[in-house]
């Protein structure tokens, strides 16, 4: 019975273990990483209080995850499907075609400049495109909305937060605005893909009529 209550939650596990598989394509293959830095990245400034939605990301993610699995159980397991696919996407690419992008000298005067010196200290600027901040971020975003019945306000305070958080890779430098695009390419896609092969699938299971009457399982 305790497993049948809770034994979804060990999906949410899924994102820890990413994060090791994360940590060691960065050990090996820093000494190919591509310069991943344009004109458009260089127009955008430092911007230091971004570091809070920044590092808010992971605890976020988290809680997106719970919530999921408390409320609708059917829309965590398609949350955690296509966060899986999604990362195994961006694991390749990383391994194929890593990419860098480059950091500024920044001091530590206040909270939020110690924020971005520890998240440059622990995070090396590698793995870049796409955005894994991005795309988790985005995925939230369009479960919230498309999925959720949610009070307005609460919709538009989360969807807001979660921008922000795309928005803080290019502004505290983590990322350029190429890796925007490809976590929310790669988000999108592999929703839509999961989204049809769920839809055929349900299709495939609905009783038809035959022609004597009777209900029988659609092939």
């Amino acid at each position: 019975m305790l497993w049948r209550n809770w034994g979804h939650l060990l999906g949410i596990l899924s994102i820890p273990l990413q994060g090791l598989l994360y940590i060691a394509i960065s050990r090996i293959s820093g000494e190919t990483a591509y310069y991943n830095y344009y004109w458009i990245d260089t127009m955008i400034p430092v911007v230091t209080w971004f570091a809070y939605p920044y590092v808010s990301w992971m605890p976020i993610l988290y809680l997106g995850f719970l919530y999921f699995a408390f409320v609708d159980r059917a829309l965590y397991w398609r949350t955690v499907i296509i966060y899986n696919i999604s990362i195994m996407i961006c694991n390749a690419i990383f391994i194929l075609f890593n990419t860098y992008v480059p950091r500024p000298e920044i001091e530590a005067t206040d909270w939020a400049t110690m924020l971005i010196q520890f998240v440059y200290t622990n995070d090396a600027p590698l793995n870049c495109f796409p955005s894994i901040h991005c795309l988790t971020s985005y995925l939230l975003f369009i479960m919230i909305n498309r999925h959720l019945n949610w009070h307005m306000a609460w919709r538009a305070a989360a969807s807001i937060w979660l921008w922000l958080i795309i928005a803080s890779t290019v502004f505290i430098k983590q990322h350029s605005i190429i890796d925007i695009a490809g976590g929310i390419i790669v988000a999108e896609g592999v929703y839509q893909l999961v989204r049809i092969y769920m839809n055929r699938s349900a299709k495939r299971k609905q009783p038809v009529r035959s022609y004597e009457g009777h209900d029988t399982v659609g092939l």
